[in-house]
C-alpha cells in the first residue's frame, strides 16, 4: 500500500478501520470504514479506494436502519433465485444500471424496495404480516395509539370500526417498511372497511389479554405509531382515508387483505 504523509505535519500516516457516526437522510447511523490516521496530529484522510467503500457502508447502515434491503442482501437473495441482474432488471421493469448501483451502494426508493421484496423475498404468509398472532401485541398498539391521540379507542363492547383501521394501516406501514408487521393479525374487507378477521371473536379477548405478555415496541416500531397517528389524527380521518383504498374496495366481501398490499395504500405519504 502506498504511504501518506500527514498534511498538516507531515507524519507518516495509519491506515486503520474506525467506527463513525453520522446523520445520513435523517436517522443517526454507526458505521465502519478504512481510513488514513496520523499518529501525530489524529488528522484524518481517505483515498479514492476507501472512499467508495465507506459510501457503501454508510448506505448500506441507512438501509438496515431504514427497513431496506441492503446492497449485500439484494445481492444474496438475487443469487439465491438464479437471477442475474439483467434477468432481475426485467422482472422489475427497470434498467439493469438500476440493479448495479442498488447492489454497489445507492439507496432504492421505499416503493422500489417493496417490489425488490415481493420478487426476491416473498412472504411466506401474507395474511399474519411474517408474525405469530399476539393479542396481548394488539392490546399494546392500540393503548399506544391512544396515548399519542389523547383519546380511547379499546372499548369494551366495542366493534372495532375506528381501531381496526388504525391498527391495519400501522401494521400495513410496518410492513412496508420492514417486510414485518406490528401485530400478526389478519385483515378482512368488511362493508364498513379493513377491519381485524373475525372482530367479533376478538373483541373480549384483547381487552382481557395482559400487555405484559406483549414484546416491547422498538424504536421503529414506536415511530411508524406515530406516523399513522399524525397522518390521521381524528376517527373520521381514517375512516374516509381506508374507504379510499383500492385495495379494499375491489377486495370481495369477506376476503382477507394481503400484507403485500402495503406496497399498494394511497392514503400514507409516500416515503422517501
Amino acid at each position: 500500500m502506498q504511504e501518506h504523509k500527514c498534511p498538516a505535519c507531515s507524519s507518516l500516516m495509519e491506515f486503520k478501520e474506525l467506527k463513525k457516526k453520522k446523520v445520513f437522510k435523517g436517522l443517526d447511523i454507526e458505521y465502519s470504514g478504512n481510513f488514513f490516521v496520523c499518529p501525530g496530529c489524529s488528522l484524518e484522510a481517505g483515498d479514492a479506494g476507501s472512499a467508495g467503500e465507506v459510501q457503501r457502508a454508510i448506505a448500506d447502515a441507512y438501509r438496515e436502519k431504514a427497513g431496506l434491503l441492503t446492497g449485500q442482501e439484494i445481492r444474496e437473495l438475487r443469487d439465491s433465485k438464479g437471477l442475474t441482474q439483467e434477468q432481475l432488471s426485467r422482472a422489475l421493469n427497470v434498467g439493469v444500471a438500476s440493479i448495479k448501483r442498488w447492489e454497489s451502494g445507492m439507496v432504492q426508493s421505499r416503493s422500489m424496495d417493496g417490489l425488490l421484496r415481493r420478487q426476491l423475498k416473498p412472504e411466506p404468509n401474507p395474511y399474519t404480516g411474517n408474525r405469530e398472532t399476539s393479542l396481548p401485541r394488539i392490546k399494546l398498539v392500540a393503548q399506544t395509539l391512544e396515548k399519542i391521540l389523547s383519546r380511547q379507542l379499546l372499548k369494551e363492547g366495542d366493534r372495532f370500526l375506528f381501531l381496526g383501521k388504525y391498527l391495519w394501516y400501522a401494521d400495513m406501514l410496518a410492513f412496508r417498511r420492514s417486510g414485518q408487521g406490528l401485530t400478526g393479525a389478519s385483515y378482512a374487507a368488511l362493508p364498513y372497511g379493513p377491519q381485524l378477521n373475525n372482530y367479533r371473536d376478538l373483541v373480549e379477548p384483547i381487552n382481557n389479554s395482559d400487555i405484559a405478555d406483549a414484546e416491547p415496541l422498538s424504536r421503529e416500531e414506536h415511530a411508524v405509531i406515530h406516523y399513522i397517528a399524525e397522518c390521521f389524527p381524528y376517527d373520521r380521518d381514517i375512516y374516509d382515508a381506508s374507504h379510499k383504498e383500492k385495495v379494499w374496495y375491489d377486495a370481495p366481501a369477506g376476503s382477507l387483505i394481503s400484507y403485500l398490499c402495503a406496497y399498494e395504500l394511497t392514503q400514507i405519504p409516500e416515503e422517501a
